[in-house]
């Protein structure tokens, strides 16, 4: 016999995802761009509306990054270009928190169960 989740129960452990990647942004341990991309993944599941404040500013973000290389895809990037792009990541890694910081706040006090 195959065992089923509910549509409540996976959404509740996909919130429980949105809180533990929200608080390791704010705590430091992920980046916000990397963090960003993972919301962003994370929101249709989590059965929100499609315009939720909170989650569009990660949808920003991402749109704004996406084309620098964060998280394990930089492993397939030259030392060169990464040296290249150190400065605006560095930059675009401020703008993402500044933007996300108030954001995350509010899914944590959200979601958090």
């Amino acid at each position: 016999m195959s065992e089923y989740i509910t549509q409540e129960v996976y959404v509740a452990s996909v919130r429980k995802q949105v809180v533990e990647t929200a608080q390791s942004m704010l705590s430091g341990k992920l980046s916000f761009l990397e963090g960003a991309r993972l919301l962003y993944g994370l929101r249709h599941d989590a059965a929100v509306r499609d315009d939720d404040a909170d989650f569009m500013a990660f949808v920003v973000i991402n749109s704004e990054t996406d084309a620098l290389p964060i998280g394990t895809v930089r492993q397939y990037w030259s030392h060169d270009a990464l040296e290249k792009l150190a400065a605006e990541i560095v930059e675009a890694e401020l703008w993402a928190k500044k933007l996300g910081g108030d954001a995350c706040d509010s899914l944590v006090r959200r979601f958090h169960v």
